[in-house]
C-alpha cells in the first residue's frame, strides 16, 4: 500500500493534455507533409485505386517504392487519427475543468475524420497518379484546407490544454470587430492554401524545363487550367502577407494581449521565410524538398494565427488596461 502522503503515480497519465496536444500536432503535421511527398513523387497509386486495402491486400507482401510510400503513409494517418482520439477522450476527463480544451479537440477529432475520408475519396475516384483532371487538383487543393483547419483546432486545444488557458467561451460575438479582422486572417489563408495546391498540381502534372518557359506556360491560353491558375498563388501570398502585417497590428491596438503579440511577432517573422522560400520554390522550378518546406512554414503560420485568435479573443475584456499599463511599463 504507498503511503498515505505519497502520490499515487498509478493514477497519474503518462503524458499531460499541453504534452499530449503538442504529440498531436507533431505526428499530424509530419502526415501533412508526408501526403505532399506522395502526391509529389507520384506514388498516390502506389496501392492502386483499393481502400482501405492496399493493392487487395491488408499489408503488401512486395511492396514497389510506390507501394511502399503509399501504404507507410496511410499507416501514420492511421496513427493521427489515433492520436486525435487519444486527445479528445483526454479532453473529455477534463471537460468539467477545461471545456474549451474539449471544444477544440472535438472540433480536430472531426476534422481528422474528414482528412481520412478524403484521402479515401482520392484513392476511390482514381485521383492519383496520372491523373491530370481539375477535378483532381481541385480534391488536392481542400485536402489541404482540410489539413489548415485541422491544425488549426489543435492549436486552439494546445492553448486551452494549459493549466493558464484563456477564458471559454471566447464570446467572439462581442468581440465583432477583433473576431472580423482575425477571421479575414485565417479565411486569407485558407485561400491561400487552396491556391498552394492547385499550384503544386500544376507543378507536379506540368513540370517545366526553365523559369521562362513555366511563365510563359502560366499565360498561354492553350496551358491546362492547372496551370494557368497557379500564377495566382504568389500574388495571394503576398496579399494575405500584407493584410496581416496590418491585421495584427490593429489587432493588438484593439486589444492588447502581451501572449498574442509575441506569438504574432513569430508569425509574421515565419511568414517572411515562408515568401522567401516559395520565391526560391517558383525559382529553381519547385523541387521536392522546397516544396514540403514550404508546405511546412504554411502549415506552422496557420497554426500560429489560430493560437493567436484564441489568445486574443479569449483574454477578458475587463483586463485590457492593466495589460495595457503593463506593456507600457515595459517600454519605459
Amino acid at each position: 500500500m504507498p503511503d498515505a502522503h505519497t502520490p499515487d503515480t498509478r493514477t497519474r497519465p503518462r503524458l499531460s493534455a499541453v504534452s499530449l496536444a503538442w504529440w498531436t500536432i507533431g505526428v499530424n503535421a509530419v502526415v501533412i507533409l508526408q501526403g505532399a511527398f506522395v502526391r509529389a513523387t507520384g506514388a498516390g497509386a502506389g496501392c492502386g485505386s483499393h481502400w482501405p486495402l492496399c493493392n487487395g491486400e491488408i499489408i503488401p507482401l512486395s511492396p514497389g517504392v510506390a507501394t511502399l510510400t503509399e501504404f507507410s503513409h496511410r499507416l501514420l494517418s492511421l496513427l493521427a487519427l489515433v492520436m486525435c482520439g487519444w486527445l479528445l477522450r483526454r479532453a473529455v476527463t477534463l471537460r468539467a475543468g477545461k471545456p474549451g480544451f474539449f471544444v477544440f479537440a472535438l472540433a480536430a477529432f472531426v476534422f481528422v475524420v474528414i482528412e481520412a475520408l478524403l484521402g479515401a475519396a482520392t484513392v476511390l475516384w482514381g485521383l492519383t497518379g496520372e491523373n491530370q483532371s481539375v477535378a483532381r487538383g481541385l480534391m488536392v487543393a481542400t485536402h489541404l484546407v482540410n489539413s489548415l483547419l485541422l491544425v488549426g483546432t489543435l492549436a486552439g486545444a494546445l492553448v486551452y490544454a494549459r493549466d493558464r488557458a484563456p477564458v471559454w467561451p471566447m464570446r467572439a460575438g462581442r468581440q465583432g470587430a477583433l473576431s472580423t479582422v482575425l477571421l479575414v486572417g485565417l479565411i486569407g489563408m485558407m485561400v491561400l492554401m487552396f491556391s498552394g495546391g492547385i499550384a503544386a498540381m500544376g507543378n507536379t502534372m506540368f513540370p517545366s524545363d526553365s523559369l521562362a518557359g513555366g511563365l510563359a506556360a502560366d499565360f498561354d491560353p492553350e496551358s491546362h487550367p492547372l496551370v494557368r491558375l497557379r500564377i495566382l498563388h504568389p500574388l495571394i501570398a503576398v496579399s494575405v502577407g500584407i493584410y496581416l502585417f496590418l491585421a495584427l497590428g490593429l489587432a493588438w491596438w484593439m486589444k492588447p494581449v502581451r501572449e498574442a503579440r509575441t506569438l504574432a511577432r513569430t508569425l509574421l517573422g515565419v511568414y517572411v521565410v515562408q515568401l522567401g522560400i516559395g520565391t526560391l520554390n517558383l525559382a529553381l522550378l519547385a523541387p521536392i524538398v522546397l516544396q514540403l518546406t514550404h508546405l511546412g512554414l504554411a502549415v506552422l503560420s496557420f497554426g500560429l494565427l489560430s493560437a493567436i485568435s484564441v489568445v486574443f479573443l479569449g483574454t477578458p475584456l475587463a483586463v485590457r488596461a492593466s495589460i495595457a499599463r503593463a506593456a507600457i511599463g515595459e517600454r519605459a
